[in-house]
């Protein structure tokens, strides 16, 4: 970029005008650019708070989850002990005889202590022997019913009021079953047992299925259940290289609806699912299931593979239309905990609070400063048209506008040393009105006005390209012509001259008048001068020179013609 352009560029941002207007814009995009990062910021930790919030909920049912885990391994574990050091009493061995006794009945019941123990309930040996997952074996029979009786003693202090389990229960592949809740004189031994030997927690049990004898969690919809589903995390029971059954605990859906109601601090802290594995919803915070569906199956099949390729513990947020949804995969529980966000809910909450208010804060700042920028724009605009003016009245002659005598002579000085520098020709015309004096007199001022606005309109329409005129007296005009010779300016002052003095004005109502003018001229290649001074009054005295001659004529000469 050259010199010039450069200047050029900077001489832009010296106009007042577009320095306010730059401004303005830097501090309307400085202001714009500080609610955005306010806003990234506000963003960020919004899904601070909405990963913390359900990072909180779920290491609570991750320990709660915990808790039960432990119970049921307990329980396990119990049974494990039992069977291999079984204790044989009276009452154990009267429970065994009776046993003997029920056997081949489609269904029995026996139990040690009506007050301290649980029934055992159980089938025949028809029922058993017709089903190829179950086993009555005489050699383990009787180790596994006194473990199961002193089992029932301990399930007995099982207390699930403040656990998110509803019962604990164990199903034996020899035909019985024990739980913590058992029914009262219940009919339906048979199909009681059945439904828990064939739901899929049992089945899954298995040495086939489960080869690590590890604890598996299940979800099936069971319509004995009030709402029609269950959970039930189960373990196998081994021992000496058998599988003897089943110990499992059973997960109230309404204590899972309530947790996660409990866990929400407010209404507008969104809704808490919870999922199975295969992203099936298994409880809510609303207390019950959604009527509608909270996601469409493309939306759920994104959230159900970003869950699946994540290990437990694991945590992540997506944003869908308006909602933003959180997930974390439980560590206990073979699922994810989802909360979803709503728009409105976010608007409601602090964080839409917060955000509402810097959004309005910005768009009263954005009026202000718009207001401001008007306002000062105007006054701008008021001052550089006042500076204007007053420039223009400074340098030009309000009743010719022409230049005026010290503006004309700042130019005239400038240019003549200009075209000294260059050695170029110069010259200068003076130039009289004729008896104006005679004109002011006889028809007034007013009509002396207009013969001098007539006579710099004709001697400005007479100009060449690049000559400057002005007024340097009262009817006195001056002419500078940079690169003319004398005989240039010759013909442009007899142009002048000529166009004046063929012009009739009417000055009153029935009365004109024809204006004539004298001139002279000088140039400085005549002795090498351009000192613009002596120029004009070698101009000046070949004017008078004009005048004397008889007026209405350029003289050019100092030497009588």
């Amino acid at each position: 970029m050259s010199v010039s352009s450069l200047q050029r560029v900077i001489g832009r941002f010296k106009r007042p005008l577009k320095v306010v207007n730059i401004c303005f814009i830097f501090v309307l995009i400085f202001s714009t650019l500080l609610t955005w990062r306010e806003a990234v910021v506000l963003e960020n930790a919004y899904v601070s708070s909405q990963r913390n919030s359900l990072d909180n909920i779920a290491t609570t049912l991750d320990r709660q989850l915990q808790y039960n885990i432990d119970n049921l391994l307990f329980y396990r574990n119990t049974m494990y002990y039992a069977l291999q050091s079984p204790i044989s009493t009276d009452k154990s061995r009267k429970a065994l005889a009776s046993f003997e006794e029920l056997r081949t009945l489609p269904f029995w019941q026996i139990r040690l202590d009506i007050n301290r123990s649980l029934p055992l309930s159980g089938v025949s040996d028809e029922f058993v022997s017709s089903s190829r997952l179950l086993d009555r074996d005489a050699g383990t029979i009787h180790q596994e019913l006194e473990a199961a009786l002193e089992f029932s003693y301990i399930m007995r202090l099982t207390d699930s009021k403040n656990d998110l389990q509803r019962r604990v229960f164990y199903a034996s592949r020899s035909g019985f079953y024990l739980s913590s809740t058992p029914p009262k004189d219940d009919p339906q031994i048979i199909s009681r047992y059945y439904r828990l030997v064939a739901q899929p927690y049992f089945t899954a049990q298995s040495p086939e299925n489960n080869p690590d004898r590890s604890l598996e969690w299940t979800h099936t919809f069971n319509p004995a259940s009030a709402n029609g589903q269950v959970i039930t995390a189960a373990v196998p029971l081994d021992s000496q290289a058998r599988w003897y059954g089943v110990v499992a605990m059973d997960f109230s859906i309404e204590s899972m609806h309530q947790f996660l109601s409990d866990a929400r601090r407010d209404a507008d802290e969104g809704t808490i699912l919870l999922y199975d594995k295969k992203f099936n919803l298994i409880a809510s915070s609303a207390n019950e299931r959604p009527s509608v569906a909270q996601f469409t199956a493309t939306q759920q099949a994104d959230i159900a593979r970003k869950v699946g390729a994540a290990s437990r513990g694991d945590e992540g947020e997506l944003r869908m239309d308006s909602r933003f949804v959180t997930w974390s995969k439980l560590n206990n529980f073979d699922g994810v905990l989802v909360k979803v966000h709503t728009l409105e809910e976010g608007v409601q909450g602090e964080f839409g609070r917060i955000s509402i208010v810097i959004g309005i804060l910005w768009v009263l700042f954005t009026l202000m400063l718009l207001a401001s920028w008007l306002v000062i724009r105007r006054l701008v605009h008021n001052m550089l048209a006042l500076q204007t003016k007053l420039t223009w009245r400074a340098n030009y002659d309000t009743l010719t506008n022409l230049y005026n005598r010290g503006a004309f002579f700042d130019i005239a000085r400038s240019t003549a040393e200009q075209c000294k520098r260059q050695s170029l020709p110069f010259c200068v015309i003076q130039m009289d009105l004729d008896f104006f004096k005679s004109i002011n007199d006889r028809f007034g001022h007013h009509a002396g006005d207009m013969v001098l606005t007539r006579a710099s309109a004709i001697l400005s329409g007479a100009l060449r390209a690049g000559d400057v005129a002005g007024r340097v007296g009262g009817e006195e005009f001056c002419i500078v012509l940079p690169g003319a010779t004398i005989d240039d300016a010759a013909r442009v002052a007899e142009r002048i001259r000529a166009r004046i003095s063929i012009k009739e004005l009417l000055l009153k109502p029935g009365q004109t008048a024809k204006i004539t003018a004298s001139f002279g001229v000088s140039s400085a290649l005549e002795h090498q001068d351009y000192d613009f001074e002596r120029l004009q009054s070698v101009a000046d005295q070949r004017l008078y020179k004009a005048k004397q001659n008889g007026r209405n004529q350029v003289c050019v000469s100092d030497e009588d013609e």
